[in-house]
């Protein structure tokens, strides 16, 4: 393909093809949305996927500002303004926690509450105590004679006092409603009990029993009826209309907006409430979650009754392939120089180089992404950088941009998976200087026996795999420990399998296994010492890896 004369065109300071997250991409994401299906199903209200999951820089966010910008009914929920903190330094509440009242009914009951009331508000307009009782004026007339839903409105009249008020006000006013009722039953049934921690360790096992027990019965009639029955009147009475499509959006879930053990809990509290809500029919809860997220979540909060598959029909998994990250490419490269570069359209292949070390520039580019766009954002960025005062990308304007990019890229992995695995950066380090593909037994038991000592700095709870190993061998006696040496090498390679870090050729007879081909059931135990590892080579220039393999 013949390049478009570039005229007296050169790459300026700060030239970009966009942010890296999507609440600062705003420009380019309203004009370059790239859509690879996921967009209509996730607008459509009768679809029940509502979770969207995938890595850090996969497009979760993206899709949501893309719902928000094409819809006139949203309602934002931003994690960090709720008062979950509260909650969460709740005297009460931890002590019955301590004691092991299970408090997930409350959970459940506190988002339900939380986005009913968004919903009233939002289709009513209600900022102020004559508004709310307008509204219950108007419900009254439409459900007269109807016991039940009566019931709802009870309700809300009940837990309301600051209807209209912000979510922040409405969370604190129904979690102290619940310490209310927990400390008037406890003081009426078991008087002299203090809730506090250091009072739950010095309970007498009677006192104890009798405790749980009132903590209980207080939990378990937490207004659930009637909460039911507000779903019941949301659905049949108040958004009755499928053609006016409702979303309520909640993104950054990941972030520390509340400490973990309790994130876990309130986010499979969510996920129960989005189930319950389906119910509404133009009404749509929409969150985004890291898959790792989801799965600690669902391993943190398992219970006995627990079936992964009543969720699956919740999930929607996002994926890029290479030729439409191209096309996302082609769509920013042309927004940032049409009318600069040329009168014409400009894509990628216009402005880099048609081949490089025997590939072409995109392949060479997507090669050293984790099929991600925010990948691919980067490292053109980068590129733009090195092109800086130049009328052409080159070759060596690629491979310098790589250096910074590739390094960038390692930090970010660690800070991604850093809750998960907080020694990644010790496991990406066995990797420096290694051939870009080798076998496993390259990683010797010196090697691990080394890793071993650091790895039993932390300490084994809440730990990964590779850790819980090193606690094991420090433990362990000749013959045994060599058999905890076989285990964190696998496991210590399975690891950096799932982040992405290297892929794995099982044996002779298998392909090569990358954690984003979705075909693939690779597990750690069928990692052996002679499969081979291959780097990715998005590592390659951070950690120095011969390519001559």
């Amino acid at each position: 393909m013949n390049k478009i004369a570039k005229q007296d065109f050169v790459f300026k300071k700060h030239m970009s093809v966009g942010e890296a997250d999507a609440e600062n991409d705003n420009q380019f994401l309203a004009e370059c949305f790239t859509d690879i299906g996921d967009y209509e199903v996730l607008e459509n209200t009768d679809s029940p996927q509502s979770i969207v999951l995938g890595r850090t820089g996969v497009g979760k966010s993206a899709l949501l500002e893309q719902i928000e910008k094409n819809s006139s009914n949203i309602i934002r929920i931003e994690p960090e303004e709720l008062a979950l903190r509260h909650v969460s330094n709740s005297t009460i509440l931890n002590f019955f926690e301590d004691l092991g009242v299970n408090l997930d009914i409350f959970y459940n009951l506190l988002w339900q509450h939380t986005l009913a009331v968004e919903l009233i508000k939002h289709k009513y307009n209600i900022d102020c105590p004559q508004a709310k009782s307008n509204f219950i004026d108007s419900i009254k007339a439409i459900i007269s004679g109807n016991h039940k839903k009566q019931q709802a409105l009870n309700y809300i009249e009940e837990w309301g006092d600051k209807f209209w008020a912000d979510t922040e006000t409405r969370i604190r006013e129904f979690t102290d409603k619940l310490e209310a009722n927990l400390q008037s039953s406890i003081d009426n049934n078991v008087p002299g009990i203090k809730l506090s921690s250091q009072a739950a360790a010095q309970l007498t096992e009677e006192q104890r029993s009798e405790v749980i027990h009132y903590g209980k019965k207080v939990v378990s009639k937490v207004q659930i009826e009637k909460l039911a029955k507000i779903v019941t009147l949301l659905s049949e009475d108040i958004f009755d209309d499928p053609k006016k499509k409702v979303y309520i959006l909640i993104d950054r879930l990941d972030e520390n907006w509340v400490e973990d053990e309790l994130r876990y809990k309130l986010i499979r509290a969510l996920i129960e409430t989005i189930r319950k809500f389906r119910n509404i029919e133009p009404v749509k809860i929409i969150i985004t979650l890291r898959t790792d997220l989801l799965d600690r979540v669902l391993e943190k909060t398992r219970d006995s009754g627990f079936q992964r598959e009543k969720y699956t029909s919740l999930f929607l998994s996002l994926g890029w392939k290479k030729d439409q990250l191209e096309t996302l490419l082609d769509k920013r490269i042309n927004f940032l120089l049409k009318h600069k570069y040329t009168n014409g359209e400009v894509s990628f292949s216009d402005i880099f180089p048609s081949k490089i070390d025997k590939t072409t520039s995109f392949e060479y580019i997507l090669d050293r992404t984790l099929l991600r766009p925010r990948d691919a954002i980067i490292f053109v960025n980068e590129c733009l950088k090195e092109a800086q005062g130049k009328t052409a990308i080159s070759s060596s304007d690629i491979k310098l941009a790589e250096k910074t990019y590739s390094i960038g890229r390692v930090d970010s992995l660690k800070y991604e998976w850093y809750v998960e695995h907080p020694m990644l950066e010790k496991y990406i380090d066995m990797l420096h200087h290694k051939s870009a593909s080798f076998k496993a037994s390259i990683i010797s038991d010196d090697d691990l026996e080394a890793l071993v000592m650091e790895l039993a700095e932390r300490p084994d709870k809440d730990c990964d795999l590779a850790v819980k190993n090193a606690h094991s061998y420090m433990n362990s006696e000749y013959p045994a420990s060599k058999t905890y040496l076989d285990y964190l090498r696998q496991n210590l390679l399975f690891i950096l399998y799932k982040v992405g870090a290297v892929g794995i050729k099982v044996d002779g007879t298998s392909t090569v296994r990358w954690i984003h081909d979705r075909t693939q059931d690779l597990t750690a135990a069928k990692i052996q010492k002679t499969s081979i590892i291959y780097i990715h080579k998005i590592l390659w220039r951070a950690l120095a890896i011969d390519k001559r393999s």
